[in-house]
Order: C-alpha cells, then structure tokens, then sequence
C-alpha cells in the first residue's frame, strides 16, 4: 500500500512523503477505518492507497500527513471511482440526498431539480466525453456529504448558465430576488441599481486575495461551517472565524465604496445601499464564485496559512 500511495503522489513529494515514519502504518489505518464504516464495499488497498496520494503534495509532507484525512469517506469515494457497484449504490443511497438540500436553496425544483440529479451523478462517475468521473477529485480533508453539495452546486451553476437561463446568472439578479419582505425602497434600489451592484460587487471581490476568496467560497457555496473550514486550514475554529469575517467586512466595505463613487448617493441613502448590499451577499458569492473550474487543487493552503491562535481572537466568540 505504501508504495501504491508514493507511486501516485506528486513526483516532487515522493522524496519526502517515503522519509516519513509510520507511514505505512497510517495508511493501513486509513484503509482498516474504510473497511469497518463500508462492510459491504470491497475495493483494493492499493487502490485506496493511490486514492489518496494523488491528493498529497510536500505541504502536506509532516509527520500527521494522513491524521486530519476521512478514512471512511475516502473508502467509499475511492471504491465509487473504480466502479464497484456496491459502493455506487451505497453513494445514491446515502449522498444523493446532498443534491435535494444544496438545490432547494437555489429554488431548483420538479424536472430541473431530476434534470441536475441526473448531470451531478454523471458528473462524479462518468465525467465529460466518457473521461474520469469528478469523484477522483475528493481529498478527504472535509466531509464527503459537504462535499457533493459543492458539486451539485456548481453542476447547477454550469448547466443554468451554459442554457443562458435567467437564474443567477444576469443584471437582474437583484430584482429577481426582491423578497416579499423588502420594503419599497429597498426593492426600488435592488431593480434601479442591479447593475451598478454587480460591477461595484465584482470589484471588491476581485480585490480581496485568494484565501479569503476560497473561505467566502467554502461558507457560501460549499456550505461548510466554521469547524471545518478551520480543520481544512488546521487552525482553530476561532481563527477560522475571524478570517471569514475579516473577508466579509472588506468585501462589503470596498462595494460600499463603489457604489457611493457610481451612484453619488447622498449621506441619507448609505444606510440603505449597505443594506442592499449586505441582503445580496450570500446569493452573488453563489453566482461569482460557483464557476466551472473549481477544483480540489485549488484549494491547496499555503504554508504561512498555518498560523498559531492568537489569545485576542477568543473575544469574538
């Protein structure tokens, strides 16, 4: 198994992955949990090994490498990835269910919703042209359930956009989404300022960095909650919470600003633009950072994202 897994790691990570102790052991371990959650589900420890070395790169090159990984989702995925049938019907069974709860907060329902069921399943088995399915791309660093929400988020994303349907996907985004509790003025400015909002919004989201980028996207669109986006990270949740919030306090304040250079509001109207933009937050990551090409790769932390708690931060809990 050992070799298996350093045979499929990165080439430039194989050096330091094989001077690891106890390597052989943790995957062992990893491969026994698959075992014991999925009786039914036969699938190659070699297979599970590769499974998992094909996500591992020299960050992830310590002496814990595979402590933070789900064994248990990591043995279905990697069972699903190389057909067992089982292991698909068990994945329809208990993970396709991810798909109904990630759909209904985009209000897909009835044909549409079995329409995307059917593309997300193809998607994680089949994949484009017959090619390998999306599933290879599950690296075990955050709940499996999680994880297909994701996809079927952007499965939907990709599909409504490709067709050119209204959905999330135009300037009237905004007025389209003036719910029944706004009130007048407020959806006055959702339909007169839609577009002004979505270039000002565009904006302030292309200036923020990477990670809080990826963070905004793993709250918003992935779902995750703040113990796990901080276990992705290896930080504690308070860390992880402070860094989300940081990145929503500039993404609203650069809009804000934006918006009062565009639209000349006067001091009267900043309490209403901000709560436009602050009723508009969730569903434009949604539109902005659902695209296409995310993958898990990109996701990858960076070393000095690793950083000790800072005793300040209990204060925002």
């Amino acid at each position: 198994m050992l070799q298996a897994l350093l045979s499929a790691a990165p080439p430039d990570a194989r050096a330091l992955l094989a001077a690891l102790p106890d390597l052989d052991a943790a995957i062992t371990a990893l491969v026994v949990e698959g075992r014991v959650a999925w009786p039914g589900v036969r699938v190659a420890p070699e297979a599970v090994a590769a499974f998992v070395g094909r996500h591992l790169t020299m960050a992830d090159a310590n002496d814990d490498v595979l402590g933070g990984l789900r064994g248990a989702d990591l043995y279905l995925a990697a069972a699903c990835a190389a057909g067992d049938t089982n292991a698909i019907g068990l994945f329809d069974k208990l993970m396709m269910g991810e798909v109904d709860i990630a759909l209904a907060r985009m209000r897909v329902t009835g044909a549409r919703l079995a329409d995307v069921k059917q593309l997300v399943r193809q998607r994680l088995f089949v994949g484009n042209s017959g090619g390998t399915g999306k599933i290879v791309e599950y690296g075990g660093r955050g709940d499996l359930r999680r994880w297909v929400r994701s996809v079927a988020v952007r499965t939907c994303l990709n599909e409504l956009r490709r067709n050119k349907r209204e959905v999330l996907s135009d300037d009237q985004v905004l007025a389209q989404n003036a719910v029944a509790g706004d009130d007048p003025q407020m959806q006055y400015m959702k339909q007169t300022y839609a577009g002004e909002f979505k270039q000002a919004f565009g904006v302030a989201l292309a200036g923020l960095g990477a990670r809080e980028q990826t963070l905004l996207r793993y709250h918003h669109v992935d779902g995750l909650n703040i113990d796990e986006i901080g276990a992705i990270y290896r930080v504690h949740r308070v860390t992880a919470f402070r860094w989300l919030e940081k990145a929503k306090e500039q993404l609203v304040k650069v809009t804000l600003e934006q918006l009062r250079a565009r639209l000349k509001v006067t001091p009267g109207e900043l309490d209403s633009v901000l709560r436009m933009i602050q009723s508009q937050v969730h569903l434009s990551l949604i539109r902005n950072l659902g695209g296409p090409s995310d993958r898990i790769e990109n996701d990858v932390i960076a070393p000095d994202d690793e950083q000790e708690l800072d005793i300040s931060e209990l204060e925002e809990v």
